[in-house]
């Protein structure tokens, strides 16, 4: 019996022993830090802090121009002087401090006065994730990507720079149609006397075409409002350390995480052993009783 005991007593030792080599080698195959997300657009559909018709993100070159504000600039000749851009960020950053390096991520947005338009976490400890969406002025978005790309480890790195002028000038180029439009179809209403079947026609497409250009007014605040903001996106990616390319974990802390690891297993199938073990103990117990 006593020699029995001895025999699983080395064999419990000796699997301890595979495991904490399993535990310290396990180290170097994690991922540091996992595989990044693509750059996403998708938190666009999912913003729940700001109307998106109240958030632009384009900056023009009026008050550089000395224009006026957009309503009364776009009658003019000078309105073909207006430059639009729009430019986004796109960073992606490991950490195994995560709520040290969310509150430092959103005291970076909070002194560039950042607007968030979307924030968005998932995940339990120790694969955390949180996604966050902001607008910043174009004079502090360099500041606050150069602020964000020092916290955590820092997995992918994306600017995104779209000149957006082409797109601001077919819009004019359909309002001045539809003006042209309107006039016309005004005059037509003011001239002879129209039957009262004609009147309601031509009252209808006037309605039709303010509501056209009511529309186009609302893109056009989009890209020449007054509050001009650019678009950073900043995931942070929770992650176990002790990669081979972590170079702050030490061979003692790698041993030391291996033996957690592995102290961890153990218990658990020794655990898992004795209940079974119990357990049919338990059972040969109750048959001799019930002969």
């Amino acid at each position: 019996m006593l020699l029995y005991l001895k025999k699983i007593a080395a064999l419990g030792f000796l699997l301890f022993i595979a495991l904490w080599v399993v535990g310290v080698i396990r180290g170097f195959t994690l991922e540091y830090p996992p595989p990044p997300p693509a750059p996403l657009l998708s938190l666009a559909s999912e913003r729940e802090y700001v109307n998106p018709s109240n958030s632009n993100y384009a900056q023009s070159n009026m008050k550089q121009l000395g224009l006026a504000t957009w309503p009364l600039i776009l009658d003019k000749p000078d309105v073909e002087r207006i430059l639009i851009d729009d430019k986004r960020a796109f960073l992606t950053t490991g950490t195994t401090a995560f709520k040290d390096d969310e509150a430092k991520i959103r005291a970076a947005i909070a002194e560039q006065k950042g607007r968030y338009f979307a924030d968005r976490q998932s995940g339990i400890e120790p694969a955390r994730r949180w996604t966050v969406e902001v607008g910043v002025h174009p004079d502090k978005f360099d500041a606050l990507v150069e602020n964000l790309r020092g916290i955590g480890k820092l997995a992918t790195f994306a600017v995104e720079k779209k000149d957006r002028t082409n797109e601001f000038r077919k819009l004019h180029a359909q309002r001045q149609s539809l003006k042209k439009h309107l006039e016309s179809i005004t005059k037509l209403r003011e001239g002879k006397n129209p039957s009262l079947e004609d009147s309601l026609k031509l009252e209808q497409k006037i309605l039709d075409i303010e509501k056209e250009l009511q529309g186009l007014g609302v893109q056009f605040g989009e890209l020449l409002g007054d509050e001009s903001y650019y678009h950073v996106q900043v995931t942070l990616v929770e992650y176990q350390p002790g990669d081979r390319r972590d170079h702050t974990f030490t061979i003692g802390q790698r041993i030391g995480s291996g033996f957690m690891w592995a102290l961890t297993w153990w218990l658990g199938a020794a655990a898992a052993l004795a209940i079974a073990a119990a357990t049919c103990v338990s059972i040969r117990v109750l048959r001799q009783k019930s002969a």
